[in-house]
């Protein structure tokens, strides 16, 4: 590209020098002929008193004059347009530039929006899980039958499942994707640090549990405050979709 730049400027200098050569050219031929045209035609007298008369001094002076006049209006012409097209160039690799910078925002806006949809997805999931886990409680609170409670822990297990091996991992890796693109420079850190106690609530009801009323209310509170957690987390990554520029 660069060659072919140069190569074309080394060919319109060249152009122009032709130009100006074959003009100082012409014009000692121009003069010869019209001083001879005078001459002949209107018997003017070519010397006086050994010297040119003045009518020759002054088609030499004008056939100078407008040669330098005309060889500064070729190179000013020529300035102009080479002025011009660099303009044009300027313009094309602006608007190229503009186009790749349309091109690369709009990757990264599609990039955001589909990996923050599918960490909102999980976000959500491991939400709905937690709902279920308190509504449990809840409900084993009237009813504290040991049906409802191998139903809740057979329930906690496998949704603690799901949430450690396949939503946490597959938030882990979708933040890595789009983390930094996100507005809230906190916010991907936040949600990582986060992951560690997703699964927390369900695993204690696995183990060795105290189902005392007491410490199910005290159970169902803290599900409340993750649950809320949770729904930060999810709003502020949907936030990220409608506001990041």
């Amino acid at each position: 590209m660069k060659f072919n730049l140069k190569t074309m400027l080394q060919k319109k200098n060249s152009s122009i020098n032709q130009k100006i050569k074959l003009l100082f050219f012409v014009t000692p031929v121009v003069m010869f002929l019209t001083i001879l045209f005078t001459h002949l035609v209107f018997n003017a007298p070519l010397f006086s008193d050994n010297d040119s008369t003045n009518w020759i001094t002054s088609v030499v002076e004008t056939a100078i004059g407008a040669s330098i006049t005309i060889a500064i209006l070729i190179y000013s012409n020529n300035q102009q347009r080479r002025s011009e097209e660099q303009q044009e160039k300027i313009a094309d690799l602006v608007l190229s530039i503009q186009s790749i910078e349309q091109r690369h925002y709009e990757r990264e806006k599609k990039r955001i929006t589909v990996f923050s949809h599918r960490i909102i997805s999980n976000l959500e999931t491991i939400r709905q899980y937690h709902h279920a886990l308190r509504n449990g409680l809840a409900d084993y609170l009237n009813k504290d039958t040991e049906e409802n409670k191998q139903n809740i822990i057979l329930s906690s297990r496998k949704n603690w499942e799901t949430i450690e091996h396949f939503s946490i991992p597959h938030i882990k890796n979708d933040i890595g994707y789009i983390g930094e693109l996100f507005q809230d420079p906190l916010l991907a850190k936040n949600i990582i640090n986060q992951c560690n106690s997703y699964g927390t609530m369900l695993k204690d009801v696995q183990e060795k549990f105290d189902w005392k009323n007491d410490v199910l209310l005290m159970k169902i509170s803290a599900i409340d405050n993750q649950i809320k957690v949770l729904t930060t987390a999810i709003d502020k990554v949907k936030k990220e979709i409608t506001e990041n520029p």
